[in-house]
């Protein structure tokens, strides 16, 4: 309770607004009574005219204020307050309580009459220690009572006003809080309503987004053990089927067997290499072997490695090459890439289509796109066909749309050398592949550059 956002708001806003009132009632208090005691001086004034004509009148006959002790001391029981004269120079030269010969800083308070006329003074009287009569009391002690009472209705109006701003403006978070306890607990299904604009509305929808993500992550995990599964299934299946087979002595271990036994390993391979490139892809350690390079060798070898896929589908590899440009990258994975893609291409495009591999270069980077006449990928699938184990087709073969890690692999290849993927679908239309890399320099480079891929010295 103590710990809350809640509490410490009601606790910081009670402090500040006792403070402030706090203030305006001592300002308020001082003030009122400072002012009721000039307005009463104010009217005693006139009732000490009397003593006033006495006192000057004195002065005239005399020409001093020797003696005028005793008169003050036969009209001090007159009045209930203590009189203090005082000369020009500032000295008290009677007071009612017997004090003279004192400074005038230590016998003024009140002065409600000046002796004499006002260009020519000749003393000043004031009323020292006045006490207030029981009707005064009972006003300044009414106003007082008035100011306290209404500080503390203001302080009570500050803590309900407080407690119901409060509850009102960390509902969102609570209700943030309960959800995120909800899916610390395995619950991701997940979201709060966004009823402002603010900084609590923006963390309401960054949460939501959050949990949103979290969902589609942990169906993409489950989606990953079961696709993992279900391509390791099989081919263990038939390797056990085999050596099973072998072992007991119904089959031999011919030429077909063992083919079969290596066709099928070289699939769990394969699958096993892709986990572990995307492992490191996505971990940053992918250790990637830079050297200079022409696109038109990379082009040249990922023809050539699909060149029998393409005569099992009848489909025809149009290349359209933009002058030589030479690359900084790793052959290997950018050969990696390109295979991957115009596979993806092969599986989705109709026996006898044909697919393009383009190339265009502008000031920095060049763009390498690669089209297939496929059935193209639904618009609600596009933002996703580089997620992990995401398949446009949801059926599980391996034939229509395998892992779902090949265009994801793609993309960690590409980002890793600092260029990007992306890619443009109409149904019905196909789908393009475009690959965009930063290159080195265009022109005449073939002669500084190796003649063969796999042997740089020949």
């Amino acid at each position: 309770m103590i710990y809350s956002i809640r509490w410490k708001l009601l606790v910081g806003f009670i402090l500040i607004v006792a403070v402030a009132i706090g203030t305006v009632a001592f300002v308020a208090n001082r003030t009122a009574t400072r002012e009721f005691d000039r307005y009463i001086t104010q009217d005693q004034a006139l009732k000490y005219q009397r003593l006033s004509l006495m006192l000057s009148s004195y002065y005239e006959q005399t020409g001093s204020w020797e003696g005028v002790q005793k008169l003050i001391d036969r009209i001090s029981k007159t009045y209930q307050n203590r009189i203090v004269l005082t000369g020009v120079e500032g000295s008290v030269v009677a007071d009612t309580a017997g004090l003279t010969g004192s400074s005038s800083q230590d016998a003024l308070n009140l002065k409600i009459a000046t002796l004499g006329e006002a260009n020519n003074p000749s003393g000043f009287l004031y009323l020292k220690d006045r006490k207030r009569s029981e009707l005064e009391k009972i006003f300044l002690s009414s106003v007082n009572e008035s100011i306290t009472f209404a500080a503390i209705i203001s302080v009570l109006a500050a803590v309900f006003l407080t407690l119901i701003y409060s509850r009102r403006t960390l509902k969102p978070i609570n209700d943030i809080t309960s959800a995120a306890e909800r899916i610390e607990r395995g619950n991701l299904d997940q979201e709060v309503k966004v009823k402002s604009r603010d900084e609590v509305g923006k963390l309401a929808s960054a949460f939501n987004s959050m949990a949103e993500e979290l969902k589609k992550q942990e169906r993409l995990r489950k989606d990953m053990v079961s696709d993992v599964a279900h391509e390791l299934r099989s081919p263990l299946t038939k390797i056990h089927g085999y050596l099973k087979a072998i072992k007991e002595g119904t089959m031999e271990a011919n030429e077909k067997a063992i083919d079969s036994l290596y066709r099928n390993s070289k699939l769990l391979k394969r699958l096993v290499d892709d986990l572990q490139d995307l492992a490191m892809a996505e971990a940053g350690k992918l250790n990637l072997e830079k050297q200079p390079i022409l696109l038109s060798d990379i082009i040249s070898k990922a023809k050539e490695s699909i060149h029998l896929r393409l005569e099992e589908g009848n489909l025809e590899l149009n290349v359209g090459s933009n002058g030589k440009v030479l690359l900084n990258v790793d052959p290997d994975r950018i050969h990696q890439v390109l295979q991957n893609l115009l596979e993806n291409a092969i599986i989705h495009s109709p026996e006898g289509g044909t697919i393009q591999l383009g190339t265009e270069l502008t000031d920095d980077q060049v763009e390498i796109s690669i089209s297939d006449e496929g059935e193209g990928i639904p618009k609600e699938d596009l933002p996703h066909v580089f997620d992990r184990f995401y398949r446009v087709d949801r059926s599980r073969s391996r034939t229509t749309g395998g892992t779902g890690l090949g265009l994801t692999i793609s993309k960690e290849l590409v980002e890793a050398h600092g260029g990007k993927i992306d890619v443009r679908s109409e149904e019905g239309e196909g789908s393009t592949f475009t690959v965009t890399l930063p290159y080195k320099e265009k022109g005449r480079v073939a002669d500084n550059l190796p003649r063969n891929w796999d042997n740089p010295n020949q």
